[in-house]
């Protein structure tokens, strides 16, 4: 299957967040949107990175902006629990984060996997970071290199009827598991 080719052509661009429906990004986090940047590409999946506090202008300044994902399945007692671990490191430090943020994705629900299997058929991921005004404060391209092909692939592997309530698995994925314990289990497996 050929990849999606998305490559940013058009140089800088202020980008306008379209106004968001009613309760998406309502709390900080990492979201995704389909959404058309260029209409000669169409339609791809872009990653959102909303925080309403001034933390969000610290991220924009970080240089460079270091991005990375990886990914991982905790099992719980209700079933298993797959989740992305998105970080921007430290600048002075790449072994550090400045700020992580995790995505838990119900396996048992298929359309909230499609966005993924869309995001890993991209040649690029686009990154906004959005402020408390939905505005966009940063735009950043990567090459997909990111390992999204092969999260996807683990996500499709799993068994969905070991999914057996995915709200209290996910709350047990919780109350278990800080971001930072989360990262430092990435940074030890890799």
């Amino acid at each position: 299957m050929s990849k999606h080719h998305n490559k940013w052509i058009h140089g800088k661009t202020n980008l306008v967040m379209p106004a968001p429906p009613n309760g998406f990004m309502v709390q900080h986090g990492i979201y995704y949107l389909n959404a058309v940047l260029d209409k000669e590409v169409g339609e791809e999946v872009v990653l959102i990175i909303y925080d309403p506090t001034d933390f969000i202008y610290e991220v924009e300044q970080l240089v460079p902006f270091n991005f990375y994902v990886a990914s991982f399945v905790i099992n719980t007692a209700y079933g298993p629990v797959f989740s992305f671990l998105f970080w921007v490191t430290n600048t002075h430090d790449k072994r550090e984060a400045f700020a992580i943020y995790d995505k838990p994705i119900d396996i048992s629900r298929p359309t909230l996997i499609q966005p993924w299997i869309k995001i890993a058929n991209q040649t690029h991921v686009h990154l906004l970071l959005i402020d408390k005004n939905y505005e966009t404060v940063g735009f950043y391209e990567f090459d997909n290199v990111l390992g999204f092909e092969e999260s996807v692939n683990t996500i499709l592997q799993l068994d969905t009827s070991n999914v057996m309530d995915y709200i209290c698995a996910e709350q047990e994925y919780f109350s278990k598991y800080s971001l930072e314990d989360l990262f430092e289990k990435t940074k030890n497996n890799s």
